[in-house]
């Protein structure tokens, strides 16, 4: 087939097409539903992309609810202090920290991010209240504005009383939203708004709470927010501050939708696969039908080039109108997409026409059809004029190296390669999707083949009639075995994916908290508070408890280069983040429970040869900080230089939950440092867990008590928060797939309805026939569905081993649920398919056959 041609076949082609088409068409007509789901769901991918991009740009300042923001993770210094007042503009004031919220009312209590704020902030954008007069009515008295997931929780109520350490505030209103945050990060850290005059009064800043201080700056109009930082860097640097600019905030923002969007991108281009593959499956059926027409095509001298291209033209022609009518249901799908994931959306995108997303659409539907229709076309070019007089017993057949289809083929492979490169951002990322793609539905062919093929070879000889029938069924000619597999088989395959490795994770944190293990830790214990603490835990029957002393320090030299030398290098290899974090380090004299020794001398207690101390870091901070065995390192540990050497380097399991450090020192050094303990306990029933987190957040209100327990709830409830909208984006998927399913089952409506007749006519009572049908299908659902269910076991080990370093555990009932559930829905749509078998009478309808 010449490209001339392909591009511009002759007039009377198109009259041919034109033609032919006014009858017959219903086959194509139905596979062509999933070019629908398949172009709705890119258009709708790619327009809530530019729809979210252009929110974010213009809420762009509300992201950071001012021009200017610096931070610094302690109490700002006098040099500080007069910076900041020589800097123009509004300015308000914010310390964060971790705390507990005790409720008198009911007795709860939970850790919280609790936000002592003065000034006017934000300035761009508003804190969402309940009433809506709380969040400017708060700042005036000792009140508080409280989480609304916080208070269901602890059935609090406007008006209630919230105790934060030492002093106790009035609920004036419900936190609804925080201009620029996820709702969902309340889920972790539910956040606690109270004046900053009142911050003292709490008790709970004191040397060595980790909080956070920030400045927030509404600048004079005209002023430059980023050259204003950039002039100021030095001088922040060196004060060990960070400024924060809405371009900043932005470039962050974008940069996780980017990665959001791409996700979408990605999912939805599998429901274009899955249209194409029901674009070649019906395409297939019809091609066969029209060997005949082709034939006499051939015989008045038509090329082969143009027999194919009569066909492709109506199959174009009907993949355009499903593209045209996709690109409007995608339009209308736009709306949605905000309202599964607004829990993980810093802003709320509107609703609006995106032109780029409209044009990919319909050039990603176009494009599949074309390809996945002229794989079965091609064929077409291969029928003699002979065929014309015996088409009965002319079959087609095609060379297994025909070199059109594997050009066809190759073009495929590359169509997806490109689209998947260009949605992933990378290259290597794109080829990993594709070969997972191509993996995956080899699999399930070859899975849908072998089990055609088994069909044909083993038949039980005990089976029933219409069990039998229905397991030839698989393996006749033009049977729907490999589409209905691969299209039912995939959307299997997500779902139980998904569910599999929600099962895992929330598994592998009930590992953790197992029998015997700590359910109870508790941080901020001040030296003057542990025996209250110990004597407390004793009087509820809580013995064996576990202190973790904690000091905190930062690094001042690294390999005799000072910190603020590295900073100011740009071209130093070590992150910012390390040279400017503060370190919680501890002593001890031995090897935690979680962490193995990967090289060097441990030090149970410091050498007294005077020389730098020996101190053990784990290894993936001595990596980022660029140490081996033997360097020096200097820490300032509260005002004290204190000059250390590496030991040893540990291997640290992140994930137990207890307290691991980056840093340990042997016993003789830090027990004179000012410093604070965690202690690590356990009850034994969530009712004694209760009463004794009550009794401690009554008498030490400046304990943070974290609840293992409530960690597991929390991890659930943003687990399954994260699988609804994953089900949501993987439902373009399921619903392409049922389209398929759909068109499959109805393509193939003509020879059921052939099959009945003959069944019929030989005397098959309408029972036996519905059966056979009923059991072919529930056979494809069978095969369809376990082949999705067995490569989600393998996908679901292979991320255990190799993203998630834990052993797989695979949730069988969920397994059968949705195996369950594809297989029914399969069994319902080919029975619904096939209901017109006996509408006709076998002899008007053997007549149509001749």
């Amino acid at each position: 087939m010449t490209a001339a041609f392909a591009l511009f076949p002759g007039p009377w082609v198109w009259r041919v097409a034109a033609r032919d088409a006014r009858r017959g068409l219903k086959s194509v007509l139905l596979s062509m539903v999933g070019v629908v789901f398949g172009v709705a769901a890119v258009v709708g991918a790619f327009s809530f992309r530019d729809s979210l991009q252009r929110s974010v740009r213009a809420q762009s300042k509300i992201l950071l609810g001012a021009d200017l923001a610096i931070a610094g993770r302690e109490p700002f210094s006098a040099e500080a202090e007069a910076l900041v007042a020589s800097l123009p503009g509004e300015r308000s004031r914010q310390v964060s920290f971790a705390s507990m919220a005790y409720f008198p009312r009911g007795g709860g209590s939970r850790l919280v991010q609790v936000r002592a704020l003065a000034g006017g902030f934000p300035y761009y954008g508003k804190l969402e209240t309940d009433p809506p007069e709380a969040a400017a009515r708060f700042r005036d008295g000792p009140n508080a504005l409280v989480d609304e997931a916080l208070m269901h929780q602890m059935n609090a109520g406007v008006g209630d009383f919230v105790r934060i350490g030492d002093r106790q505030f009035r609920i004036a209103g419900k936190l609804i939203r925080i201009p620029g945050e996820t709702p969902a990060l309340s889920l972790i850290s539910p956040r606690v708004y109270i004046p900053l005059a009142f911050l003292e009064e709490t008790g709970l800043i004191r040397t060595g709470s980790l909080a956070r201080y920030r400045v927030f700056l509404k600048l004079p109009d005209g002023m430059d927010a980023d050259r204003l930082a950039h002039g100021l860097s030095g001088q922040l640097s060196a004060l060990r501050l960070e400024a924060d600019t809405v371009s900043r905030r932005l470039r962050r923002i974008e940069h996780a939708t980017e990665n959001l969007s791409r996700y979408l991108q990605l999912a939805t281009f599998v429901a274009v696969l899955l249209a194409g593959v029901g674009v070649a499956s019906g395409i297939h059926a019809y091609a066969r039908e029209k060997r005949a027409a082709a034939a006499t095509l051939r015989c008045i001298g038509a090329l082969p080039e143009e027999t194919v291209a009569v066909y492709l033209i109506q199959a174009l022609a009907i993949a355009a109108a499903g593209s045209i009518a996709g690109a409007a249901l995608g339009a209308a799908l736009q709306a949605l997409l905000p309202l599964a994931l607004a829990d993980f959306l810093p802003v709320a995108p509107a609703a609006s026409f995106s032109l780029p997303g409209l044009v990919a659409g319909l050039l990603v539907g176009m494009a599949a059809a074309a390809l996945f229709a002229l794989l079965p076309l091609v064929g077409l070019r291969k029928v003699a004029p002979l065929a014309a007089l015996r088409a009965s017993c002319e079959p087609v057949k095609s060379p297994a190296r025909d070199p059109v289809l594997w050009a066809l083929g190759t073009i495929l492979v590359v169509g997806i390669l490109g689209f998947a490169a260009a949605a992933a951002g990378r290259w290597l990322h794109g080829l990993w999707f594709t070969a997972a793609i191509l993996v995956v539905s080899a699999l399930l062919t070859g899975l849908a083949r072998g089990s055609a093929l088994l069909a044909r070879k083993i038949t039980p000889a005990f089976f029933p009639f219409p069990w039998r029938q229905g397991l030839a069924n698989l393996h006749r000619p033009d049977n729907q075995t490999a589409a209905l597999t691969l299209a039912v088989g995939l959307g299997t395959f997500l779902l139980a994916t998904l569910y599999g490795v929600r099962g895992m994770l929330l598994n592998q944190v009930l590992d953790r908290v197992g029998e015997g293990e700590p359910n109870l830790v508790l941080f901020d214990v001040q030296q003057d508070q542990r025996d209250g603490v110990a004597a407390l835990l004793r009087s509820f029957g809580i013995r064996g408890s576990e202190e973790v002393p904690v000091v905190t320090m930062r690094l001042s030299a690294v390999k005799d280069r000072r910190v603020e030398e590295l900073r100011a290098d740009p071209k130093a290899p070590i992150p910012y983040w390390a040279l400017r974090r503060e370190y919680r380090s501890t002593f001890r004299s031995g090897l935690a429970s979680t962490e193995t020794l990967a090289a060097g001398r441990w030090y149970p207690s410091a050498p007294p040869d005077g020389g730098p101390v020996p101190v053990s870091l784990e290894t993936g901070i001595a990596e980022t900080l660029g140490v081996r065995i033997g360097d020096r390192l200097e820490f300032d540990v509260q005002g004290v230089r204190l000059a250390v050497r590496v030991a040893s380097l540990r291997e640290v399991d992140w994930q137990r939950l207890r307290p691991n450090f980056f840093v340990v020192f042997p016993e003789g050094v830090l027990e004179s440092a000012p410093r604070f303990y965690a202690i690590l306990t356990r009850a034994d029933s969530r009712e004694a867990l209760a009463r004794v987190q009550r009794a401690l957040a009554e008498r030490f209100p400046t304990v943070s008590i974290i609840d293992l327990g409530l960690v597991l709830e929390t991890l659930s409830a943003i687990l399954r928060k994260v699988a609804g909208a994953i089900r949501f984006i993987a439902l373009f998927t399921i619903v392409t797939g049922a389209a398929v399913l759909a068109g499959a089952v109805l393509g193939s409506r003509a020879q059921r309805v052939r099959e009945g007749i003959l069944l019929r006519t030989l005397g098959a009572p309408r029972a036996q026939i519905v059966a056979a049908v009923a059991a072919e299908y529930l056979f494809l659902g069978v095969i369809a569905g376990g082949s999705g269910a067995a490569l989600s076991v393998l996908a679901t080990w292979g991320l255990s081993f190799y993203f998630l370093g834990t052993a797989a555990v695979i949730s069988w009932s969920s397994l059968v649920l949705v195996l369950a559930a594809a297989a029914g829905t399969t069994l319902l749509a080919g029975i619904a398919g096939c209901a017109g078998i006996f509408r006709r009478s076998p002899l008007e309808a053997l007549r149509a056959e001749t």
